[in-house]
């Protein structure tokens, strides 16, 4: 039977799929691929003919999930490592092993470091590389992309690669829809989400509130969240979209336990954690805009600006801190399109510029309240400003080759007030840059497969809290020590997709294989606890992400990822500790994810989910060890319709067999405390509903 297909896309893991469904049309079971365009690239392009490791996750097929974290959504794309630390919103994540420093005492709970991550193409990461998750809401988000690769070339900070998720504005329908979710531990979501047409104008309405009682001491959270997108078609050629969002998030933090405490009472917290009341309370608002038109057939042109105000109080390490801070940034983005047998295929062009600003304000603690004694009264700023180019050759049919490049200057200020004393204030400045390059080729070998190899640079600039100088260094403000982590990435890959005919047991199969070899420069460790971060040598990293999925006749569906990754230092002398040869901690060697799916032609779909994680180490010398874990999560749903509505319900576990885990560790910790216990077993439903008008 022949096939015609609009474009097959790829599908990377369970739960990265399609991001439009098969078509079947009942009696000729002819299937059209609809069209994947990942606009996360900045390049953007069909999934097949990208020179990168990147898929596309539907949220809509995350059954078996409470929406809270992110983790849920990302927890089975091959070479993502992502966990709750407690059950709530605060997550652990990396990507390739890139992020895994910002776990410990002094790493800023509630961030995600070394990966770039977008919000509709809007910059959420910070200038100096940290993404704070206050406004990330998986209901009101339609579908998420990631790119796996090193991406540094196009988005600068950004070793990890890039996560771009992108809100309901995508769907043209009038709706309104509810989403209702409890559980085990205080837990209750409920969100409301209204979307519709006005003229040639689309927009989109989320409000989400969130509590999660906790099963920790001093673990509970509580969340509201509101996003708003106005698309307006200005013209033939030209769209607007406009955004507001805003969150007030607050989060407790129970910290680390020693392995003592985490087998015998693994829902307590850390005791000096419990006594300040460690927590995080966070409250967001941004506003933003992204004019997109195109002129003379092969030019367009998109611009974007955003603020992102933000008020933040914090208990942590002894002090009361409020925190008062203002990012903005904005980019344009030119791009030259050639004809369909140009030898130059694409011209890309961009410059963009992030700048952060405010005051911090420490106070002494009492009883985990702000006290009266102002402490430290000072000012943080960083800024970065990129230009970069992407060109794209046709050497011949179906062969294409990349070159790109990309210039950084990132800068950090503080300037600190002294009080009751009359003087000039003067700022310390620290200054960094650096060019990254990147080549690639890419042969679509026919309709359905493609393959690539690339050379690319990465540049990952250390956060704020991570520039302090060391104590030898005391009248200095930053550390003029700590060089920006850069790296080198060597990778290879394979994807494709095939649908089969009526008499095949199997509808249709994807597959996507990649393998790299990653060199550091400079990797940055933190020391005593993250005391203070310092440059530690030479690391590589070798990986391999193999991820499948099989769609059968049934109803049944397979789908698998694995990821095998070794991470050692090269070259690492740290008080006359010679640490080459050793595991970078915070990285597992193993991941394996599987989810096996039966969907009924009466609206029943029935789940059963694998997760496992290799062990790893928490500190430089490799003697606090994390034991591997395997989980077993299920799920049922039921679809229906009742009148103009239509409905659903679902029911699911996770850590179907109560395992005891830890989820995440504390790297390099001080007085013995570094396991963070994981979720136990814990059981949630809920309902949804949904009118088209």
């Amino acid at each position: 039977m022949k096939h015609r297909f609009a474009l097959l896309t790829i599908l990377f893991c369970p739960r990265v799929i399609l991001s439009q469904p098969i078509e079947r049309e009942d009696t000729t079971k002819t299937y059209v691929g609809k069209e994947v365009v990942i606009t996360s690239s900045r390049s953007s392009g069909e999934v097949l003919d990208l020179p990168l490791a990147v898929g596309v996750v539907n949220i809509k097929d995350i059954l078996g999930g409470r929406k809270l974290g992110l983790d849920e959504a990302l927890s089975l794309v091959p070479g993502v490592f992502a966990q709750s630390r407690s059950g709530g919103q605060d997550i652990r994540l990396t990507i390739r092993g890139f992020g895994a420093r910002g776990n410990g005492d002094r790493s800023n709970a509630g961030t995600v470091r070394g990966i770039k991550i977008l919000l509709d193409g809007i910059p959420e990461t910070e200038p100096d590389g940290r993404t704070p998750l206050d406004l990330i809401d998986l209901n009101a988000t339609e579908r998420i992309e990631v790119v796996r690769s090193n991406a540094s070339t196009l988005f600068g900070n950004a070793s990890g690669g890039v996560i771009n998720l992108r809100t309901g504005s995508g769907t043209r329908e009038t709706f309104a829809e509810t989403h209702n979710m409890f559980g085990d531990f205080g837990f209750r979501k409920s969100n409301v989400s209204v979307g519709g047409e006005f003229g040639t104008n689309h927009f989109f309405l989320s409000g989400s509130n969130t509590f999660f009682e906790g099963w920790r001491q001093n673990s509970s959270s509580r969340s509201t969240q509101l996003h708003s997108v106005v698309d307006s078609r200005l013209g033939e050629k030209t769209n607007l979209r406009l955004f507001a969002s805003g969150a007030s998030n607050i989060f407790f933090i129970p910290g680390a336990l020693t392995l003592s405490e985490f087998e015998s009472t693994p829902s307590s917290a850390n005791q000096t954690y419990f006594a300040r009341k460690e927590r995080r309370k966070n409250r967001t608002g941004r506003l933003a805009f992204d004019l997109f038109t195109s002129f003379g057939g092969h030019h367009s042109v998109d611009v974007l600006a955003y603020i992102t105000p933000k008020v933040q109080t914090r208990s942590e390490r002894g002090t009361f801190r409020d925190f008062n801070r203002y990012h903005l940034g904005g980019g344009v983005v030119y791009s030259w399109t050639g004809d369909q047998n140009s030898f130059l295929k694409k011209l890309l062009i961009g410059v963009d510029e992030a700048y952060q600003d405010g005051t911090n304000l420490f106070y002494n603690l009492v009883n985990g309240e702000r006290g009266d004694s102002l402490r430290t009264n000072k000012r943080e700023a960083a800024e970065t400003f990129g230009v970069f180019f992407q060109s794209e050759l046709r050497l011949m049919d179906q062969f294409n080759l990349a070159l790109g490049a990309r210039y950084d200057d990132q800068r950090y200020i503080v300037e600190e007030y002294a009080a009751g004393v009359n003087r000039l204030n003067v700022p310390e400045r620290l200054s960094l840059d650096h060019i990254t390059p990147k080549i690639s080729a890419l042969y679509r070998y026919d309709t359905n497969h493609s393959l690539y190899a690339s050379i690319s640079g990465g540049l990952e600039a250390p956060a704020f809290n991570e520039i302090d100088p060391p104590p030898s260094f005391a009248g200095l403000k930053l550390n003029p020590f700590l060089a920006p982590m850069t790296s080198t990435t060597y990778e290879a890959g394979f994807k494709g997709v095939e649908v089969f005919d009526d008499e095949s047991l199997v509808e249709s199969w994807s597959y996507s294989l990649a393998a790299y070899r990653i060199d550091i420069r400079n990797e940055i460790v933190p020391y005593n606890g993250g005391a203070y971060y310092f440059s530690a040598g030479q690391s590589r990293r070798h990986g391999l992400e193999l991820a499948a999925q099989a769609f059968l006749f049934s109803g049944l569906s397979i789908t698998s990822s694995i990821t095998y990754l070794d991470a050692e230092y090269v070259s690492y002398l740290s008080d006359s500790i010679d640490y080459k040869g050793n595991n970078v901690p915070g990285i597992s060697n193993l991941l394996f994810n599987s989810r096996v799916r039966f969907v009924s032609s009466v609206g029943l779909t029935i789940e059963l989910g694998i997760e496992h994680w290799g062990e790893y180490f928490a500190d430089d010398a490799n003697l606090l060890r994390i034991p591997s874990a395997t989980t077993l999560n299920s799920s049922v749903g039921y679809s229906f319709l009742l009148g103009p509505l239509t409905g659903s319900l679902m029911a699911g576990v996770h850590n179907l067999l109560d395992l005891k885990y830890a989820s995440s560790a504390f790297i390099n910790p001080v007085e013995g405390s570094y396991l963070e216990p994981g979720l136990p077993r814990n059981i949630f439903a809920g309902f949804n509903v949904k009118s088209v008008l």
